[in-house]
């Protein structure tokens, strides 16, 4: 009995606590996503990624429709060629298939251009978001500010939204 008394007091005096730090914290939230849509670096940066990666993807089909009508060409002529030229030909065909897949790893892979530009083109918007954010917490004291779009907030009321105001400073700092 005695036990649950000291237990019972123990977490009243911690939730008093807490409760009383928690009234002097001050906490805000961003919805990411909206900052890195509605940015119009953003959307300069997209650009840019999106033609380069037109451009590896024109080279990729352009690859991929030489090795077809090279292999188109050796089954239609398999039974003219000399043994010689036949074989040439398959030798090219087979170079032609490696080097159009080192290409689409070298390009389209796991640790390939595509995700290297992706990372070189958002990295400075991500810095620049982040150090307003920080500017924005030191400011006005904010304690934490947490990210919508990572999941990490459950509930938070409207006027703890600083997206608008990040996106505000953005514009202003072109």
């Amino acid at each position: 009995m005695v036990r649950k008394i000291k237990a019972a007091a123990l977490f009243f005096f911690a939730a008093a606590a807490l409760s009383g730090a928690s009234a002097q914290m001050k906490i805000g939230y961003v919805n990411s996503e909206k900052i890195f849509t509605n940015f119009e670096g953003t959307k300069v940066a997209q650009d840019r990624f999106n033609k380069e990666v037109a451009k590896w993807e024109q080279e990729a089909s352009k690859r991929a429709r030489e090795i077809t009508e090279l292999r188109d060409q050796l089954e239609k002529q398999s039974l003219l060629l000399s043994a010689e030229r036949k074989k040439a030909l398959e030798d090219d065909l087979r170079q032609r298939i490696i080097q159009h897949e080192r290409f689409l790893q070298e390009k389209f892979g796991q640790r390939g251009e595509v995700i290297t530009k992706n990372e070189e083109l958002t990295k400075p918007i991500l810095e620049k978001i982040h150090k307003i954010i920080e500017k924005i917490a030191r400011d006005e004291q904010y304690d934490y500010i947490f990210d919508w779009r990572a999941g990490g907030v459950i509930f938070a009321k409207q006027s703890y939204d600083l997206t608008d105001r990040v996106l505000a400073q953005l514009a202003k700092e072109k």
